[in-house]
Protein backbone atom coordinates (compact mmCIF):
# COMPACT_ATOMS: atom_id res chain seq x y z
CA UNK A 1 0.00 0.00 0.00
CA UNK A 2 1.36 3.42 -0.92
CA UNK A 3 1.71 6.19 1.62
CA UNK A 4 -0.53 9.20 0.98
CA UNK A 5 -2.25 11.95 2.96
CA UNK A 6 -5.89 11.63 3.95
CA UNK A 7 -8.36 14.09 5.38
CA UNK A 8 -10.68 12.24 7.76
CA UNK A 9 -13.45 13.09 10.19
CA UNK A 10 -13.10 11.03 13.36
CA UNK A 11 -16.11 9.66 15.29
CA UNK A 12 -15.80 12.53 17.82
CA UNK A 13 -16.14 15.11 15.00
CA UNK A 14 -12.46 16.11 14.94
CA UNK A 15 -11.07 16.43 11.43
CA UNK A 16 -7.48 15.29 10.89
CA UNK A 17 -4.96 15.39 8.07
CA UNK A 18 -2.73 12.35 8.45
CA UNK A 19 -0.51 10.00 6.54
CA UNK A 20 -2.38 6.90 5.47
CA UNK A 21 0.11 4.65 7.25
CA UNK A 22 0.11 6.60 10.54
CA UNK A 23 -3.28 7.07 12.19
CA UNK A 24 -1.78 7.83 15.60
CA UNK A 25 0.06 11.06 14.70
CA UNK A 26 -2.06 13.48 12.64
CA UNK A 27 -0.29 16.34 10.89
CA UNK A 28 -3.22 18.73 11.46
CA UNK A 29 -6.28 18.61 13.74
CA UNK A 30 -9.33 20.82 13.25
CA UNK A 31 -12.13 21.01 15.80
CA UNK A 32 -15.23 23.12 15.17
CA UNK A 33 -17.33 24.45 18.03
CA UNK A 34 -20.97 23.42 18.34
CA UNK A 35 -22.05 26.84 17.09
CA UNK A 36 -19.74 26.51 14.06
CA UNK A 37 -21.05 23.02 13.27
CA UNK A 38 -24.60 24.34 13.37
CA UNK A 39 -23.68 27.17 11.00
CA UNK A 40 -21.78 24.84 8.61
CA UNK A 41 -24.72 22.43 8.44
CA UNK A 42 -22.68 19.27 7.87
CA UNK A 43 -20.04 20.82 5.60
CA UNK A 44 -17.20 20.71 8.15
CA UNK A 45 -15.04 18.39 6.06
CA UNK A 46 -15.29 20.65 3.00
CA UNK A 47 -14.43 23.73 5.05
CA UNK A 48 -11.49 21.94 6.72
CA UNK A 49 -10.17 20.92 3.29
CA UNK A 50 -10.25 24.53 2.11
CA UNK A 51 -8.62 25.72 5.35
CA UNK A 52 -5.72 23.33 4.83
CA UNK A 53 -5.45 24.20 1.14
CA UNK A 54 -5.34 27.92 2.01
CA UNK A 55 -2.62 27.32 4.60
CA UNK A 56 -0.49 25.41 2.12
CA UNK A 57 -1.02 28.06 -0.56
CA UNK A 58 -0.02 30.82 1.85
CA UNK A 59 3.36 29.22 2.59
CA UNK A 60 4.07 27.77 -0.85
CA UNK A 61 2.82 30.63 -3.00
CA UNK A 62 0.54 28.47 -5.15
CA UNK A 63 -1.96 25.63 -5.14
CA UNK A 64 -0.27 22.25 -5.08
CA UNK A 65 -1.02 18.70 -4.06
CA UNK A 66 -0.88 17.96 -0.30
CA UNK A 67 1.49 15.00 -0.79
CA UNK A 68 3.86 16.97 -3.03
CA UNK A 69 3.95 19.85 -0.55
CA UNK A 70 4.72 17.71 2.50
CA UNK A 71 7.26 15.57 0.66
CA UNK A 72 9.15 18.60 -0.63
CA UNK A 73 9.07 20.39 2.75
CA UNK A 74 9.69 17.35 4.98
CA UNK A 75 12.93 18.73 6.44
CA UNK A 76 11.58 22.18 7.29
CA UNK A 77 8.36 20.73 8.76
CA UNK A 78 10.17 18.60 11.32
CA UNK A 79 9.69 19.87 14.83
CA UNK A 80 12.67 21.93 15.85
CA UNK A 81 14.04 21.67 19.38
CA UNK A 82 12.98 24.50 21.68
CA UNK A 83 15.04 25.74 24.61
CA UNK A 84 13.26 27.54 27.41
CA UNK A 85 15.27 29.59 29.88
Amino acid sequence: MSNYLELTQLPDGTIVLRRSDDHEHPIVKIEFSGESKEFLNGEELSVAKEMIRAGIESVSGNAIDFDDFFDSHKQSLRKKPVTLH
